[in-house]
């Protein structure tokens, strides 16, 4: 079946996909255990943790289902762990662990291979990064439904 407009986000998804896939990879051979969708997730609880999930929530625009699905795999891997707010029982503080740090010092230092990488694709295919941005500021200012005449 032949991809037109209609199915950007088809395409879209099939680019992150692909992302994650070749990323993972990469992951594995420097050593790295940090599933590729939660590097994004872990490095936001290196910062701001110890940390609630609805402040993750607030930090990375991410739904709270999406959040919490995510923790068991990170804690099973023991890149962080969870205890109660002292201030507050009701809410689980999330901090990263000595282990999550390491795996995030590695993750560090494959940035200027991941920039480098990416730029030589961006030879080939143009500038992706910037049109991603671009394509999400303008549904954001103005969605599909303002744009269709149904």
């Amino acid at each position: 079946m032949e991809l037109n407009r209609t199915f950007l986000g088809r395409l879209s998804e099939q680019l992150s996909e692909l992302i994650e896939q070749q990323s993972a990879e990469v992951f594995r051979r420097a050593g790295i255990v940090i599933p590729v969708k939660s590097s994004s997730l872990l490095g936001a609880i290196a910062t701001l943790g110890p940390v609630s999930v609805a402040d993750l929530v607030r930090a990375l625009d991410r739904s709270h289902q999406l959040i919490q699905q995510k923790m068991p795999k990170l804690l099973t891997l023991g890149l962080i762990s969870r205890r109660p707010d002292p201030d507050d029982q009701r809410v689980i503080l999330i901090e990263i662990t000595d282990r999550g740090r390491e795996q995030l010092a590695l993750l560090d230092r494959l940035d200027p291979e991941f920039d480098r990488a990416y730029a030589e694709m961006e030879e080939d295919a143009g500038p992706v990064f910037e049109a991603i941005n671009r394509a999400i500021s303008s549904l954001r200012s103005r969605p599909l439904i303002d744009r269709i005449v149904v």
